[in-house]
């Protein structure tokens, strides 16, 4: 098990997952993460309780990532905090020294309840809003509205997600297995 620098309880990290500085990294409660999961060295990264991380998903960019309670990232998902300014006049990749590349580092929060399909991409400076689904193959390149169904390239909004049906569920968790002793819902607000 990595050495995170808050750990809840009921974590399960697969052994052929790649963390790099786990230390950085606060995991709440009932969290997994599958093997083949990769995520890179972030500003800050927080996993919430009740996440689950599946196969193949990578979290990369360097910058500041924010998983809530209860969202999921299924396999191949990809979210970065950061990138190469490719639009730019900067020369671009890891083997180029810093005085010559461009890079932007940002944020992803994804909320409470919120999904992201297989192979979903979300790009920099995104918040995901709490109960948001994004579709398999989608790519989210801007904010999106809570409880909302979304999907496409780039991702558009689709249908509403029943929201008080997923509350009531959670509560009704809370109530027969006891209530996390921290909760994480809302990041603290980025620029």
């Amino acid at each position: 098990m990595p050495e995170f620098a808050h750990r809840g309880q009921n974590v399960t990290v697969f052994p052929l997952a790649k963390i790099i500085d786990p230390g950085a990294i606060t995991v709440g409660s009932d969290v997994i993460i599958d093997d083949f999961v990769f995520i890179g060295r972030h500003e800050e990264l927080v996993i919430g309780n009740h996440v689950h991380i599946a196969s193949h998903v990578s979290i990369t960019g360097g910058g500041r990532c924010f998983l809530a309670d209860f969202c999921g990232l299924s396999s191949g998902t990809r979210l970065l905090t950061g990138t190469d300014d490719f639009a730019g006049a900067a020369l671009t990749g890891p083997t180029i020294p810093a005085e010559f590349r461009c890079v932007s580092r940002g944020f992803v929060e994804v909320g409470a309840h919120a999904v992201i399909g297989a192979n979903a991409v979300v790009l920099p400076n995104v918040r995901i809003g709490e109960g948001a689904a994004v579709g398999a193959g989608s790519v989210v390149t801007r904010d999106l509205e809570p409880w909302t169904l979304y999907a496409g390239v780039p991702a558009r909004p689709l249908k509403a997600r029943p929201r008080e049906a997923i509350l009531a569920a959670e509560q009704q968790l809370y109530e027969k297995y006891g209530r996390p002793e921290q909760l994480f819902r809302a990041a603290a607000k980025s620029p």
